[in-house]
């Protein structure tokens, strides 16, 4: 049985920041194995933390406790149901009471107590499965992701290596914890590298500002597209930065380049998925094409790229259609649910969104296709807008010099918001109900 260390720190390094507290590797490792003691007979835990730090510690606890950690794509009592009835017996990990539920839970806010120091690193079995990620069912339903020990092990290596800090950094995390992107950078990342990660999860524009502010520099910020659009807009002065990480979604090259301006940060944008973790990355602000991370490799099969790498269970086949340019450089062509075809003429969705984001004034938007009418006709595409300060009519003549016009989306409608979860990305699920609210009543 070959066994893995649970991080790739010496015991007396910082890795993490909690109410103006560091914590060290020896105290957070003390603090999990107190915790594990609690979860020594389960079999699944559900973790639901929002303080990233209990987040993290809970997730180790359940690691020692050789307990699998599921990781639900949101918070909402119906997802968190359905899981349970899914995995029965489940154990609810919650630093916030959970209205509405009565399953088993437990607050693993008072292992933070403990004090002690650990004396070693702890060796886990590669072949735990450590985790179960659920997909956010951006592009369709929800799909369960197994994260045994090795991967999770290897890849945070292979991130470290990739486009982690060269020097120890301060790092700032706007995604939960809970998805693939937040667990590989604000959780493992600090387990495998030269980085401390703060506690705290901030959402808004200006309390993104006031943590950055707090910490020494060097500093970077992980965050998304959807994140990073509405602190640029903001109007407030940004701090200086040494790096902005952003996955999830195309970033865009005018909002790479107009963050870069604003933080004197360097922009670089990682691609990946939840079934293959992170696997290239790339300097948004320059559109340049994408670099393939070592460990891994691509092939092609007709219209489809799997990507094989030592550490993963098998090859993964990706969504997303590729332009390859070299060996290990591509571009992305939009995913293949993402591409369609009108008047003959194809085009990307996630292409058509960037564009409507590009409008000076559009805060956030999609334009996507919506599902078959009762009747069986085709349905054109759509647009959901957020721009307080524009039109309709503006937005369509903006959006009318950047798109042909066999893609112009109608019905478009201007809302106050979309139901974005909290990773930034837009669930099928959602997206489709909110349309059908604000734009088929009024067809």
């Amino acid at each position: 049985m070959s066994r893995l260390p649970l991080m790739r720190r010496g015991l007396d390094a910082a890795i993490a920041r909690r109410n103006g507290q560091t914590i060290t590797a020896a105290e957070f490792i003390h603090q999990a194995r107190w915790l594990a003691e609690r979860l020594r007979r389960e079999q699944h835990v559900i973790n639901l933390c929002q303080d990233r730090h209990t987040f993290s510690l809970a997730f180790a606890g359940a690691i020692l406790a050789h307990a699998t950690t599921l990781l639900p794509a949101n918070r909402l009592p119906d997802t968190i149901d359905a899981l349970v009835n899914r995995y029965p017996g489940s154990l609810i990990l919650s630093d916030q009471p959970i209205e509405g539920l009565y399953h088993r839970q437990l607050d693993p806010g008072e292992a933070l107590e403990q004090t002690g120091q650990a004396d070693r690193i702890p060796e886990i079995d590669e072949s735990l499965l450590a985790a179960v990620v659920f997909t956010s069912g951006s592009t369709g339903p929800s799909s369960a992701v197994r994260k045994p020990w090795r991967t999770l092990h290897d890849s945070s290596l292979i991130n470290a290596a990739e486009y982690g800090p060269r020097e120890m950094t301060e790092l700032v995390a706007t995604v939960p914890p809970q998805h693939m992107w937040g667990l590989e950078t604000s959780v493992l990342l600090p387990w495998f590298g030269p980085a401390i990660i703060s506690s705290a999860q901030p959402f808004y524009a200006a309390d993104i500002i006031a943590l950055v502010e707090r910490l020494p520099r060097p500093r970077a910020l992980i965050s998304t597209p959807v994140h990073l659009r509405n602190l640029a807009e903001s109007g407030l002065d940004l701090p200086a930065m040494d790096r902005v990480y952003s996955a999830t979604a195309p970033l865009g090259a005018q909002l790479a380049g107009q963050l870069e301006r604003l933080t004197s940060a360097e922009v670089t944008e990682v691609f990946g998925c939840s079934e293959a973790g992170c696997l290239a990355w790339r300097q948004a602000a320059d559109d340049e094409p994408w670099r393939l991370f070592k460990a891994f490799a691509l092939d092609q099969h007709r219209d489809r790229f799997r990507v094989r790498a030592d550490h993963l269970p098998e090859p993964v086949e990706l969504l997303d259609h590729l332009e390859m340019l070299a060996e290990d450089r591509f571009r992305l062509a939009g995913r293949h649910a993402d591409l369609v075809n009108i008047a003959g003429k194809r085009a990307s969705l996630s292409e058509l969104t960037q564009r409507l984001l590009d409008i000076r004034g559009v805060t956030d938007g999609v334009i996507f296709q919506p599902p078959a009418s009762g009747d069986g006709r085709v349905t054109r595409l759509a647009a959901l807008v957020v721009a307080p300060q524009l039109s309709e009519r503006q937005i369509r003549q903006a959006l009318s010099q950047r798109i042909d016009p066999a893609f112009m989306p109608r019905p478009l409608r201007r809302v106050p918001a979309l139901p974005r979860a909290e990773s930034g990305k837009l669930p099928q699920q959602s997206l489709v109900h909110f349309y059908r609210q604000v734009c088929e009543p009024a067809r």
